[in-house]
Order: C-alpha cells, then sequence, then structure tokens
C-alpha cells in the first residue's frame, strides 16, 4: 500500500468508530454515509414511519449513523439537487431537522428554566431550518420558495424576540396606534363696586392638543403560535410531513431530561404532521411523567439482546451479529479504498478474526472501529507487509477494553459512580472464577440472573465489562433468566472460555443470584422491610408475609431472613453519563499517557467540543483535571 491508500483505510476504519464527524453542510459527506450504510436488522423503515420514535442503545450502537442516515433520506425527498438520487420514501415529500443536543450551550444554562429551555429549543430548530433550507436549495430557488412562505418571514420575528431575550410562552409583538386629545382652560372673574366707582374683570385662556403615536407591545406568544407558522410552510410547499432528528438526549443530566421532556410533550402529537425522533443511550434517559412510552412515543432498539428472539436464541443471533461484522468491514474498504481487496489489508484466519471482533463487541459498532483502528496501528510497527493478523486483532481488542476499562475505574476513583459496582464486579468474576476451576475443560464466560435484578446491572453493561445477550433463557433446573456474557478480553486474560452453546451456560451453577442478591439492600428503595430467602434468592415485600409470624418461603418453605437496607453512597455532582466517562478516562491518565481531545472523543464515543468544553470550563477550572499544551494541541491528564 501507498501512502495515499493507508490514508484511506486510517479514514475507513475512523467511519466505523464514529458517525458524528459528519457535517450536515456537506451533502458529499451524507451521500458517502448512505453508500456504506448496511441496515442489517432493518433499522431504517422503523425510523422513517409517521410516528415519534426513540432510538435506544448502549453507547456506540449506531443512534447517530441511523438519524444521519434518515435525515439524508428525508433530504433527497425535497432538495431539487438531490432529485436523481434513488429513495426509499417514494413520492413523499419529508422536510428533516436535526439537532444536536450537546451543542446547545444555551439550551440549559443559568436556572434550567423551562421558559428559557423553550426560548432555546424553538431557536435551535429555526437555526436549522435556515440552514437546511439554504442547503437544500441554490441561491434562486430559496428567493422563490421564500417569497411562496411569507410564514418564513414569521419565523424570522420569532427568532428575533427570542434572541432579544424575550420569553416565549407569554410574549407577542402586537403595534397599537393610540390618539388623544387634551383641552385646557382657565377663567378668572373679579367684579368690586364703591358706590359710584365700579371696576369689572375677567380673564379666560383655552387650548387643545391632539397626540398620536405607533408603538409596539408584547403579548402571549407560545409552542402553538411557533407550530402553526411551521404549518403554514408545509402546507404551502405541498410537504406531506416534518422529521426532527434529536441526537444525544442522553448528554443532559437527568433533572434536565425532566424539564426537556415537559417541552417536548408539546409537541409529540402536535397533529401538523411533525415528528420526532429521539436518540438515548440505553437506561440513561428519562421521558419524565407527562411523556408514556407506548403511547406518546414508541422505541427502536439497537442493542443485542432486542434481536436474540428475532434469529432463534442467542447463540443463532450471535451467528447473525458475525456474518453483519464481515459485511461492514468489506463493505467499508470497499467504498473507501476500492483498489484494495480485503487479503490486501487482512492475513491468517480471517473467519477467526470475525468472531473475536463479534463476541468482544455484541454489536457495538464504534468498538469494531476501535479494534481495526489500534489493530491497524500495531501491524504498521511490527509487520513488514503492514497486514493485519490475528496477532493485531488481539492487541486491538485489548486496548479497546482497556480503554473502557479505565473509564469504569477511574468513575469509581472519583466517585461519580457508586464505589459498590466495583464490589459487584469483583463478585461475578470471582464467581466465574470458580465455576472455570470446578471443570477447566468447559465454558464459564456466561451467567444468569433473576430479572429483577437486571437494574443492578446497568453500570456494568454500559462499561462493556458484560453483556446483556437475552431475556427469557430457561435454566435446567427451572425458571427462566437474563442470560449475560463476561467481557471476551476479559475472558482471554483469565483463559476462561467463552461458551458456544447453550448447553453450556444453562446448568443451575450459571445461577449467579447468590452472588448479585449480596447487593440487594442498595436497590430496595422501599421503607418498608423486605425478606429474601437464603435457598432461592426469592425476595419478599412485607405485605406479602405480614399475616404470619414465622416468615417463610412460598416455593421451599425456607425460614425468610429480612434484608438490611443500606443507604446509597453519596457520589459527587450531577453529571450526565458522557461526563462520568470524559472524567473518569481522564483521571486515569498519568502526564505520559495525557490524551488530546479528539482522542477522549473516540474512546469516549461523544463530540471533540464535547470533551474540550466540558474539560476547559468545568473540569480543569474546579481542579478536577490538568491540562497541558503539547506542540499546538491541548492535551488532558489526571492532576494528582
Amino acid at each position: 500500500m501507498d501512502r495515499k491508500q493507508k490514508q484511506k483505510l486510517r479514514d475507513a476504519f475512523d467511519s466505523i468508530l464514529r458517525a458524528d464527524y459528519i457535517t450536515l453542510d456537506k451533502i458529499e459527506e451524507l451521500d458517502n454515509l448512505s453508500e456504506y450504510y448496511i441496515d442489517y436488522f432493518g433499522i431504517l423503515q422503523g425510523v422513517l414511519q409517521k410516528q415519534d420514535n426513540f432510538i435506544s442503545g448502549r453507547r456506540g450502537t449506531g443512534k447517530t449513523t441511523n438519524l444521519l442516515r434518515s435525515y439524508y433520506e428525508c433530504l433527497k425527498t425535497i432538495a431539487p439537487k438531490l432529485k436523481e438520487k434513488e429513495c426509499v420514501l417514494g413520492d413523499t415529500k419529508i422536510l428533516p431537522i436535526f439537532v444536536d443536543l450537546s451543542t446547545c450551550n444555551d439550551l440549559f444554562d443559568s436556572q434550567n428554566d423551562l421558559g428559557l429551555i423553550e426560548v432555546h429549543f424553538i431557536r435551535q430548530i429555526i437555526d436549522s431550518l435556515k440552514r437546511q433550507l439554504a442547503l437544500m436549495f441554490d441561491e434562486s430557488f430559496l428567493l422563490i420558495f421564500k417569497k411562496e412562505n411569507p410564514a418564513l418571514d414569521d419565523l424570522d420575528y420569532i427568532e428575533k424576540v427570542l434572541i432579544e431575550g424575550v420569553k416565549l410562552f407569554n410574549q407577542r409583538n402586537i403595534n397599537i396606534k393610540e390618539s388623544r386629545k387634551k383641552t385646557a382652560s382657565d377663567s378668572l372673574s373679579a367684579k368690586a363696586s364703591i358706590k359710584d366707582i365700579s371696576l369689572e374683570t375677567k380673564l379666560s385662556e383655552s387650548s387643545e392638543i391632539d397626540e398620536q403615536r405607533d408603538y409596539s407591545q408584547l403579548r402571549g406568544l407560545n409552542v402553538q403560535d411557533f407550530l402553526n407558522k411551521i404549518n403554514d410552510i408545509k402546507r404551502k410547499a405541498k410537504i406531506d410531513s416534518i422529521f426532527v432528528f434529536i441526537d444525544e438526549y442522553s448528554d443532559l443530566n437527568k433533572s434536565s431530561q425532566i424539564k426537556f421532556s415537559s417541552l417536548l410533550k408539546f409537541f409529540l402529537g402536535s397533529r401538523i404532521g411533525m415528528f420526532f425522533k429521539v436518540g438515548v443511550i440505553t437506561d440513561r434517559y428519562d421521558f419524565g411523567e407527562k411523556i408514556i412510552v407506548g403511547r406518546d412515543i414508541f422505541p427502536i432498539p439497537l442493542d443485542f439482546n432486542e434481536y436474540v428472539e428475532r434469529y432463534g436464541g442467542a447463540i443463532a443471533a450471535m451467528t447473525r451479529m458475525q456474518d453483519f461484522v464481515q459485511i461492514l468491514i468489506e463493505k467499508r474498504i470497499e467504498i473507501f479504498c476500492p483498489e484494495l481487496s480485503i487479503s490486501d489489508v487482512f492475513k491468517g484466519d480471517l473467519p477467526q478474526a470475525y468472531y473475536r471482533i463479534t463476541r468482544e463487541t455484541i454489536g457495538v459498532s464504534r468498538t469494531i472501529g476501535m479494534i481495526l483502528q489500534n489493530a491497524y496501528i500495531q501491524a504498521q510497527s511490527t509487520q513488514t507487509d503492514n497486514k493485519i493478523g490475528l496477532n493485531e486483532i488481539n492487541y486491538g481488542i485489548s486496548s479497546a477494553r482497556k480503554t473502557y476499562q479505565k473509564q469504569f475505574i477511574g468513575s469509581i476513583k472519583k466517585k461519580l459512580v457508586y464505589g459498590f459496582y466495583m464490589d459487584m464486579w469483583n463478585a461475578i468474576l470471582k464467581k466465574a472464577l470458580a465455576e472455570k476451576a470446578k471443570y477447566s475443560d468447559r465454558a464459564a464466560s456466561h451467567f444468569m440472573i433473576d430479572p429483577l435484578r437486571k437494574d443492578y446491572l446497568n453500570v456494568l453493561c454500559e462499561n462493556f465489562l458484560i453483556h446483556f445477550l437475552s431475556e427469557n433463557i430457561s435454566s435446567k433446573h427451572g425458571g427462566n433468566y437474563n442470560l449475560y456474557s463476561i467481557d471476551y478480553d476479559i475472558c482471554n486474560e483469565h483463559s476462561i472460555r467463552y461458551a458456544n452453546k447453550k448447553d453450556e451456560y444453562t446448568p443451575i451453577r450459571f445461577v449467579f443470584d447468590s452472588v448479585i442478591s449480596e447487593f440487594d439492600p442498595y436497590f430496595l428503595e422501599s421503607k418498608s422491610k423486605s425478606y429474601k430467602c437464603p435457598k432461592c434468592d426469592r425476595i419478599y415485600p412485607e405485605e406479602d408475609v405480614v399475616k404470619v409470624k414465622v416468615k417463610r418461603c412460598f416455593e421451599d418453605d425456607e425460614k425468610l431472613v429480612e434484608i438490611i437496607h443500606q443507604a446509597m453512597p453519596i457520589t459527587e455532582g450531577n453529571y450526565a453519563e458522557v461526563e462520568i466517562k470524559i472524567l473518569g478516562l481522564i483521571s486515569q491518565l498519568p502526564q505520559s499517557e495525557a490524551m488530546t481531545a479528539r482522542e477522549i472523543a473516540d474512546s469516549v464515543g461523544c463530540t471533540i467540543q464535547k470533551v474540550s468544553s466540558w474539560g476547559t470550563r468545568v473540569l480543569a477550572k474546579n481542579g478536577h483535571i490538568s491540562i497541558k499544551n503539547n506542540r499546538g494541541k491541548n492535551v488532558y491528564f489526571n492532576n494528582e
């Protein structure tokens, strides 16, 4: 490979790593995305339906990619310059608007007032709409479009009002003419008489003033006014629907999500053909009490466990996922490096390479990009032919896993995540090693837990220490459980065989409730008493057994033990998930391993602007991290 080909290959791997490098203003980048995008699981059709949806998945599963791909498909229906492009929507005209919440710095400042959030969000929609109209039409066509749509002038006015800081929900500008007439009259009269002498005086004065003035008065302007203007544009331009794509919802902390969801509720079901597509991270979103999932907004999941049932079980789904990994990698190389064959890039046992990548990533495409990126760097430094073999793949897998592990350990160290999660992780690993020791020639990579304890493992899943594979797995001894696997690279590190058959993880010894149940006191929020069976670990609320003096398990008649509730440890700050990962990673970096904002963003899965802005304005300012300029670039590292 020459230098140019090597750069193209790096670009191919970078495109798997992240999609937020794509600029909405550059149609050619969106067009490239549509060329190499693989809709293996049929996500695109779900996003493009006329329905309010949220696209959920762990960080790195392709939420932004699917939103951008859907955005471009809508753009092709309305932009004259794209009319020759093939479109899955046919003759339907859909106006797309894209809003990235991670870049909306003004959206949640000061007191997070709902009115202020409303102001800034509508400003974002208007700004996005204007930029996208300029993108869709050339200048002459845009002038005609504006002339035919006077409602655009109203949007200009609304935006002007918002920029001047006027609260949208209670103010409107109304022109008033006022006329006033003033009249003034004064009179003085006097009379004096002394017999024959007489004096009479009278003084009178009158004036009239007629005043007229014009002025503007601000009165109630609300979300419905804005929607009416949008509907006018939609109707006159003969647009069928408007799709608003909202990315990085989970970049908001919990309190901001609740406030924003109250605003979002005004828009959902607006009955003007305006539909919202919201990208959220699994277990890191809250739509509040007003938005009901399944009524107001509908899910489109991306996580592996959501597709297991469709393909006939975890093992069969893993095989399908391996096919997807192979197609994804080969398609990127074909598009970015058409002059290279797959054998020019890889060497050795390629099916085994795909096998290992699949089990390490479990559907997280960003991790695939990290593995290939690190594997290619390793091949450049160790292989004369610069090809990627199994050793390089193993290096890439290990590098990706260690990056995630640093984020987790750092977040524990900085008290951003409860410390007992580390205890829980150690307990799971210890149990797996104990099972491995019993039968060293058998797999011990998977385990099952009671579905009631699913929430216990969310933090370990989002940090990729374990992976949630499936619901409703039947154990050989009876009962249905949730199935998890320990990270593939961690299994390799501890010489734990990885399960490839259902029979290898369904024995009763892989039901880990005896381990996980030790953490019940941290998760039972009720202040009333709870009881647990020491044999089967089933939990009973007090009201179920309150009438009997000696409380026993309904299943095996064991005497129940009262659970002593634990108070949750105190954590530092009210950070969003992405902020926890950024600070967690930086806190594990000594100065010798300092990383740039781009490197941190690639590792965490966020924008470079998020790292640089939050790192400079918050973390460094408050003494949490250190920043140093190195050859013109800021690098970030731990200050301890």
